[in-house]
């Protein structure tokens, strides 16, 4: 028996996209269905956001790939700002207190360290196979300085990187200092896990820019495919998480899109929101047609005592 499928708000009024894993192909380009998918959205008259761990300025090129994107959350939500960043709405720094013990604990660890700060990408550490996967999925190299210059800046967020092995080793917690509390970690691939202030999430930065733009978190619908996607799947009306997401994403999503080719989940996704698929009247199954003025999944259908004029109950 098909399970009861999540109502699906049609009135969205705003929508916050992912870029890694969702928006974005294996090679980190839009594909043409999933820019379509972004078309079709603003079509619909939905104020469409991209929402990513990046940095603005690894964003930046993709929301001047997609005309009227006209806000970017980055930083897993550390930044708030219009596509151009003349506008910059909010931004959240973790102390140099937290950033310093971050940095130690994980170099101490054998990570390497990638520092987000206002002006762009840092490392501390010298150039090395973590570089070059960093550079592949961000497209930017980050800028060697010292320990010193980084703890001199604003820092959004810093990322141990190291092979996936000694990543899924970490405990829960993997620092426990009383003085850095206020940070929380997240897994973000397979050989990186983010800090950042406890108080970031792309939900929280979406509902900034919601109160800004005076749109509502039950008109929003947010797509990702990520453990850092999930505060902004329980924060929107709606959420759809790519088939190939974590299982974290797609316990947490209330629609999860079509199984097919990753490169184009996105655009599955997008019509499974905006084409309005029949839902039954009596299990709210999906795949479900009218039959006799009701409309009924095959298996309600087929159900013995139905009593629907399209199938009428047995004597």
């Amino acid at each position: 028996m098909p399970q009861p499928a999540p109502a699906i708000k049609n009135n969205f009024s705003l929508a916050a996209i992912d870029l890694d894993g969702t928006l974005l192909d294996g090679n980190h380009a839009i594909s043409p269905a999933n820019a379509n998918a972004v078309r079709r959205l603003q079509a619909a008259g939905v104020q469409v956001i991209l929402a990513s761990g990046r940095h603005f300025v690894s964003m930046q090129k993709y929301a001047v790939a997609l005309p009227g994107v006209q806000w970017v959350v980055s930083c897993q939500g550390g930044e708030v700002a219009s596509a151009d960043r003349s506008v910059v709405l909010h931004r959240q720094f973790m102390t140099t207190d937290a950033v310093r013990q971050v940095m130690a604990s994980g170099r101490q660890r054998g990570f390497t360290i990638v520092a987000y700060a206002i002006e762009g990408m840092f490392t501390p550490d010298a150039w090395n196979a973590d570089m070059d996967f960093y550079t592949a999925l961000a497209g930017l190299k980050p800028v060697i300085v010292s320990p010193e210059d980084i703890l001199s800046r604003q820092v959004f967020k810093v990322i141990w990187m190291g092979e996936p092995a000694a990543v899924a080793a970490l405990p829960a917690n993997p620092i426990a200092e009383a003085t850095i509390q206020s940070v929380q970690s997240v897994h973000t691939n397979s050989r990186f896990l983010e800090f950042m202030p406890v108080t970031a999430s792309k939900a929280a930065a979406l509902q900034l820019l919601a109160d800004h733009l005076k749109l509502s978190a039950a008109t929003a619908v947010t797509f990702g495919d990520g453990d850092n996607d999930v505060p902004m799947f329980e924060w929107a009306g709606t959420s759809v998480a790519m088939p190939h997401g974590s299982p974290l994403a797609l316990k947490k999503a209330s629609l999860v899109a079509p199984a097919g080719p990753p490169a184009t989940a996105f655009a599955r996704a997008v019509n499974l929101v905006l084409d309005k698929p029949a839902v039954c009247a009596r299990c709210g199954a999906f795949e479900a047609q009218e039959i006799g003025g009701e409309v009924l999944c095959a298996d309600c259908i087929a159900q013995a005592g139905c009593g629907c004029a399209g199938h009428p109950a047995e004597d």
